[in-house]
């Protein structure tokens, strides 16, 4: 009897604790995606201010982009570490897909 009561609460345990898990990987994916965005966003300003020649302004949104590029690098190895299996692919994936919804 006892030994049922102790997996049963062993197993009450393990399954609050993987919830709580799973609404912070969740949260950090949506981050991701944001971040992955964001990167594109500030990608394509860059390429119009070189356009136009402004090249100081593009130097630095190049810069922002390297930001973003390793801040979301490193989110993708967080996630990774959480059990998430190719998070950057995963989001750009999202991405397109609301892209495509959207138009």
């Amino acid at each position: 009897m006892k030994k049922i009561i102790i997996f049963l609460l062993m197993g009450a345990l393990f399954n609050t604790v993987v919830k709580a898990q799973t609404k912070e990987v969740k949260k950090d994916e949506k981050v991701l995606k944001n971040t992955i965005k964001n990167k594109k966003e500030e990608r394509r300003e860059a390429g119009k201010d070189l356009a136009h020649l402004k090249i100081k302004e593009a130097m630095e949104e190049r810069k922002e982009v390297r930001h973003l590029r390793k801040s979301s690098h490193r989110q993708g190895k967080h996630l990774k570490r959480h059990g998430v299996k190719h998070p950057i692919k995963t989001a750009k994936h999202k991405i397109k897909v609301e892209k495509e919804i959207q138009n």
